[in-house]
């Protein structure tokens, strides 16, 4: 049972986004032509891990703020310039923490399809994975979108890629896209990363996916990543090539949601994800992901719409029985225009270390106030 002083710090931070309810997306200059426009998100959220003593404050939960700007041309074509920045409005570590998560531009057009140049989304996660990524605040770890290098998953190209050209089209029930991101050698290390890998650097990455529509509740999808990167250990070079690839399903009747992912990855996920397993370089050569959730909107019975969820996340050593994994049963309330969102997940641990041994991780509680604005 929560002690009520453990909700002091959620209590706030929901009256917070309870007084900005009627905040909208602020138009900052608009033309018959062109718009700009100013929005984004507050977001705590807060976990009770059990048999773990901790304040339980809230944290961060993925704050930003973005500009976007629209232009409307002659002939049926339009621009696109969009540049977001994640932060910490609650300074956990004495600053804002502020870092860009997108910043690019583009044109589209509805017979010749879109192309967008820049820091942008992949269509690894845009066009197929954020299908299961459905969990307010738990999810995503499977799927291979926000692994590698960097939190974000901007240097394999699999999240957020930075130096990228995109383009996308449909043709009737077809989606198409393809993906290429230019050289880097700057890389980020995730946190806690203890393999001897260095000199990491990225000569291209070349991606693409397709989604094909049969009906209107039918979606099926696939994804396909290389990177081309290099290494050095012990003054060596050595290749670290990542190869991935996920396949989709999803369906859509009434007010259900359903949605599977499993993918392969290459290269790509770190040891740290698993208990157990240990590689010179600190990458794993081979792994599988499964992600499913399954979602009912209920519609008209309070104000907003109350989702009520479930689903699981696996991720798993292809060369031990190592897996890191749960299973999770939620709710949200979704009101103010569907712009503040209030949601409890329990979180059910299913990891294992690389022997085969439980008890890796605890369950756990999560709470999470979110406004849209």
């Amino acid at each position: 049972m929560f002690n009520n002083h453990k909700l002091t710090g959620l209590a706030v931070a929901i009256a917070a986004a309870l007084t900005a309810q009627q905040a909208q997306a602020v138009t900052v200059y608009e033309t018959t032509s062109d718009k700009l426009t100013f929005s984004g998100r507050i977001a705590a959220g807060s976990s009770f891990v059990d048999e773990v003593d901790d304040d339980h404050d809230p944290v961060n939960a993925g704050s930003r703020v973005r500009l976007i700007h629209e232009h409307n041309f002659q002939g049926g074509w339009s621009s696109i310039a969009r540049a977001e920045w994640g932060f910490d409005p609650f300074f956990e570590d004495g600053t804002d923490a502020h870092y860009k998560r997108l910043l690019y531009a583009g044109a589209s057009h509805d017979d010749y399809g879109t192309v967008l140049v820049g820091k942008q989304y992949s269509l690894w996660y845009d066009m197929v994975a954020y299908w299961t990524d459905w969990f307010w605040y738990n999810g995503a770890t499977a799927q291979g979108s926000f692994n590698g290098a960097a939190g974000d998953g901007g240097f394999e190209g699999n999240g957020r890629p930075d130096n990228a050209v995109s383009y996308k089209n449909t043709f009737g029930d077809w989606t198409v896209g393809v993906l290429y991101q230019s050289s880097r050698d700057d890389v980020p290390t995730n946190a806690g990363y203890t393999g001897n890998l260095n000199g990491y650097e990225r000569n291209y990455t070349g991606q693409g996916a397709v989604v094909y529509k049969p009906s209107e509740d039918w979606s099926f999808g696939a994804t396909y990543t290389h990177s081309d990167i290099d290494g050095k250990v012990a003054g060596a070079t050595t290749s670290e090539n990542v190869d991935a690839g996920l396949l989709a399903a999803r369906w859509t009747p009434g007010n259900w949601y359903f949605a599977l992912t499993g993918g392969e990855y290459r290269n790509l996920i770190r040891d740290g994800s698993f208990s157990g397993t240990s590689e010179a370089d600190g990458i794993i050569d081979e792994a599988r992901g499964y992600e499913g959730v399954a979602l009912y909107n209920v519609k008209d019975q309070v104000p907003g719409t109350v989702q009520l969820y479930s689903g699981f996340n696996r991720l798993e050593h292809a060369d031990s029985q190592a897996r890191s994994a749960f299973y999770l049963a939620g709710a949200a309330w979704l009101t103010f225009d569907e712009n503040l969102i209030v949601a409890v997940e329990r979180k059910f641990d299913d990891s294992v270390d690389a022997d085969g041994n439980a008890d890796i991780g605890n369950d756990e509680t999560d709470l999470l106030v979110r406004y849209n604005f």
